[in-house]
């Protein structure tokens, strides 16, 4: 009786060969499937997932290019299963699925293999991708959805991003290229980012001219935006053609913004954006030199202020294109950060008394620091003074308070007593009652002074004052450049609840480690993005936009 029991015993549902055994025989295949979906689950939530996923490669994959051909109803099946899995070994059969026939399984199968190989990041899958986006650029029919126009080639542009295999860099060229008659706006954007992914220099003139080439709705993620990152992501390699766009010598560029009426003030701008997401320290002499500067003072640091309008008649209006133009070169130079710039700057702020150039002066030089640039954010905070034509009354004195909270972030522990003086010299009571709200962030630089720890203590505690972690944030850059540890803190701190602060933590990473990758720093700022993506307040886009521009220069 005992021998009887043994011989009659089930097969263990935990080992795969009992699924697998199941699936070669056509009569038993589908108890087989039902068998293996269930064990693959809960594999897949287990502590032993890598090892078991191992054996799921080297035993049921196998099996799966096996009989892919003869069990056409379960293919589904099986690329569900490779998707959960996420294992590369699955390529071959990925492959084998990617076939655009025009049928609605057709798609299905092929959005499923797509989903499988960027899980698995399956390399070895580009060249069959490739094949198949050339078939659906040339026939846009295969790709027809009601409901989400152009899935497919997204998937595709996402996969082959995700890949990074310079294979794919001339298809994706070839879906810049075309009309947006032809193909939805949302794939040239998916190829734009794709490009900035995979980094080959061989795509910069198709990213430049896609801008130009194709309209888009002036969303925070439209083809311009997707371009700047992408090529924030080809990094030093694209400078040289975005100066030639700068100068107006992009013979492409000009010929397209003539053809759709774009103004070379929005090529010029769009250029200098580029550079400044590149961020590339080559290019500040050439940005100072572009900036508008013709109604700066000609001194090294001396500022001169634009005389008070006597009559509304007589009133010289300041140029709006130069203002503009400045506000945008100025910002870039900020992000870019490099000290150098600061003296150019310097003779211009204050010249218009408009914030919209003004403000973005004081953000750039209390990022790029440095003596002048604090020297002049001191001067500013005695004496700055915005037009009262231009803002609300009360706010007349606003660069006054703005110029300290970005002299406090430049100034290390020997400058604060300059910028404490500065404060104190302001009788306004508006002024005095905003100048107290950076308090904390002189308490934070008078408590640490040198001490990289206590920085620390204070960037990690979600209960300080956003201020006082925005400074510790900067304290912690200039004392542990190169610091991947101190970088993950400060990415970490992206959590905190102020528009202004984020942005630095989104800035500050990148340049502390001037290329060294940091792919847990992406992962924080991700995990933010993730959980917000359905309420984030349209004050933290600029916080956003910096997350994208750096995120190429973390993932390496």
């Amino acid at each position: 009786m005992a021998l009887l029991g043994v011989a009659c015993k089930e097969p263990d549902p935990n080992l795969f060969e009992t699924h697998v055994a199941r699936i070669k025989d056509p009569s038993k295949r589908a108890p087989g499937f039902m068998g293996l979906e269930r064990l693959t689950k809960t594999v897949v939530t287990s502590k032993a997932k890598d090892e078991r996923l191992q054996e799921f490669a080297d035993k049921v994959i196998p099996v799966f290019s096996e009989i892919w051909d003869e069990a056409i109803e379960q293919q589904e099946n099986i690329l569900a299963l490779l998707l959960d899995a996420g294992r590369p070994e699955g390529a071959a059969i990925w492959s084998r699925a990617l076939v655009l026939d025009g049928s609605a399984d057709g798609r299905k199968r092929t959005a499923l293999a797509l989903d499988g190989i960027k899980k698995a990041k399956a390399k070895a899958c580009a060249p069959a991708i490739v094949e198949q986006f050339e078939k659906v650029i040339a026939n846009p029919k295969l790709d027809e959805s009601t409901s989400e126009p152009g899935k497919l080639r997204i998937l595709m542009a996402q996969t082959l991003g995700e890949l990074r295999d310079p294979v794919a860099v001339p298809v994706l060229i070839k879906a810049l290229a075309q009309t947006k008659d032809a193909q939805p706006v949302v794939v040239h954007r998916a190829a734009a980012e794709a490009l900035g992914k995979i980094g080959d220099p061989a795509a910069v003139d198709a990213l430049l001219t896609v801008t130009f080439r194709v309209p888009d709705a002036p969303v925070i993620n439209n083809i311009a935006e997707r371009v700047k990152v992408a090529l924030a992501g080809v990094g030093p390699a694209a400078v040289p053609k975005v100066l030639q766009m700068l100068r107006g010598e992009h013979a492409e560029v000009q010929t397209l913004a003539a053809q759709n009426d774009v103004a070379q003030l929005q090529v010029q701008q769009t250029a200098v954006g580029i550079l400044g997401a590149i961020g590339s320290p080559e290019v500040v002499d050439e940005l100072v030199a572009f900036m508008p500067s013709a109604d700066c003072s000609s001194g090294p640091t001396k500022r001169r202020r634009a005389p008070k309008r006597k009559a509304a008649d007589d009133a010289e209006e300041p140029d709006a294109d130069a203002v503009s133009l400045r506000a945008v070169t100025v910002h870039a130079l900020g992000v870019i950060g490099d000290p150098k710039a600061a003296p150019a700057i310097c003779r211009c702020l204050g010249v218009t008394r408009n914030p919209g150039d003004n403000f973005p002066m004081l953000e750039a030089l209390g990022r790029m620091g440095g003596p002048e640039a604090l020297s002049c954010l001191t001067e500013t905070i005695r004496s700055g003074e915005y037009d009262s034509e231009i803002v609300e009354k009360g706010y007349e004195y606003e660069p006054r308070w703005e110029a300290a909270r970005f002299a406090i972030l430049a100034a290390r522990p020997e400058d604060i007593g300059a910028v404490k003086s500065a404060m104190a010299s302001n009788d306004d009571s508006t002024v005095k009652t905003e100048l107290e709200k950076w308090q904390t962030g002189v308490g934070v630089l008078e408590e640490c002074g040198a001490d990289k720890d206590c920085y620390l203590k204070t960037l990690g505690r979600v209960d300080a004052f956003w201020f006082a972690r925005e400074k510790a944030a900067f304290e912690v850059a200039h004392l542990a450049p190169g610091d991947l540890p101190a970088a993950e803190a400060i990415a970490r701190a992206f959590k905190v609840r102020s528009a202004d602060a984020r942005v630095t933590m989104a800035w500050l990473p990148q340049r502390m480690l001037n290329g060294t990758p940091c792919p847990t720093c992406v992962q924080a700022y991700q995990e933010v993005l993730d959980a917000e993506r359905m309420s984030m307040d349209p004050q933290y886009q600029a916080s956003l936009l910096m997350v994208w521009y750096s995120t190429p220069k973390l993932e390496g």
